[in-house]
């Protein structure tokens, strides 16, 4: 004779288990499983009621009605206790493997939801590598140690479709239109105003005013810190608003790169306030009046459906993390400013 095979549909302590022969399908109570478990390890109704701080007429009822729905006998009743007839131990067998599994992935979630454990994928841009997100992965290790984390890099036009195909959960972004209309596919916390200053070797003449104009930038050789993607022409851009086309001699993504080059004097660099605290030595930060030099910073997740635990937390202390980015950045850049003469 074939086996019954035994399934469940999981949803908790109150979902509905399966159990279906050739003929019949029946739609059984995970609770009345378990009840009747207890009954085979303690081999009386009594024993089941003690373990379940159920009344032994309760357990009786639910066993009748776990009975009732399999159209056959599993518990003998009798005056020495209990004993399960061969159809009440098969799925007595059957069930503690589901019971266990089940116990298994309620623990599991519950982790989850404690922030203790699992898989944390997050996807950020160059510059905030810079202080923020080292920052920001220091701290969430500290107070969340069992959470992996899974960083990949790249801007936002290519970590916002991982976010809303769920390959990440959480993404840094920015906008150099911090007004224009929110997407309605992603929930979007701002974390910190990004004004785009410029950074000059130490003997370059602008190191000496507190302020630069970039139309007074016009005739410098320019190290671009992008050298692909959607913000490729920001730099450009906003040079021709002040009246010049700029003179790049090297695009890189490369902060350590383009830093060596301007503290070299080899050329100048835009340097994102997100950089600041991590900025070397040997390089003039002066915030440079420009149109269309300024970008918000958000953390992004979806706008709908499961939001991981672990990724609202890393959102707030992203927050923390950026106000204390502002203070150190604003400390750089004021040791920075030459002295009013």
């Amino acid at each position: 004779m074939a086996r019954p095979m035994l399934a469940t549909s999981l949803a908790f302590r109150q979902a509905p288990l399966t159990i279906g022969s050739f003929k019949d399908r029946f739609m059984l109570d995970v609770r009345r499983l378990r009840i009747l478990c207890e009954v085979a390890r303690h081999g009386s109704f009594t024993g089941a009621a003690r373990a379940l701080a159920y009344t032994p007429s309760a357990v009786s009822q639910q066993v009748a009605i776990l009975e009732r729905e399999v159209n056959t006998t599993l518990v003998e009743r009798g005056a020495r206790g209990a004993t399960l007839t061969e159809p009440g131990r098969l799925l007595v067998r059957e069930s503690e493997e589901i019971l266990t599994r089940m116990a298994i992935a309620e623990a599991a979630l519950q982790s989850l939801a404690a922030i203790d454990s699992g898989l944390l994928r997050i996807g950020w841009f160059a510059t905030a590598g810079a202080y923020l997100v080292p920052q920001a992965i220091a701290e969430f290790r500290r107070r969340h140690p069992g959470i992996r984390l899974e960083l990949s890099q790249g801007d936002p036009d290519e970590c916002i479709p991982k976010l809303l195909t769920r390959e990440i959960e959480l993404a840094l972004v920015y906008e150099f239109e911090p007004e224009r209309p929110e997407r309605d596919d992603l929930h979007q916390v701002d974390l910190i105003d990004d004004p785009l200053h410029i950074g000059l070797p130490e003997s370059h003449p602008l190191a000496k005013h507190p302020r630069v104009r970039l139309a007074d930038l016009a005739e410098a050789r320019w190290i671009q810190g992008v050298w692909h993607g959607a913000t490729l022409d920001v730099l450009p851009r906003a040079c021709r608003l002040a009246g010049f086309e700029p003179a790049v001699v090297l695009r890189t993504d490369d902060r350590m790169t383009l830093e060596g080059l301007v503290a070299a004097g080899v050329g100048v660099a835009l340097v994102p306030r997100l950089t600041l605290p991590a900025v070397r030595r040997g390089i003039a930060v002066r915030p440079l009046d420009a149109s269309g030099l300024f970008r918000r910073v958000r953390a992004a997740i979806p706008a709908t459906g499961y939001r991981s635990p672990a990724a609202l937390a890393m959102v707030e202390i992203l927050r923390l993390v950026c106000a204390d980015l502002i203070k150190v950045a604003d400390q750089r850049l004021r040791h920075d400013l030459p002295p009013v003469s």
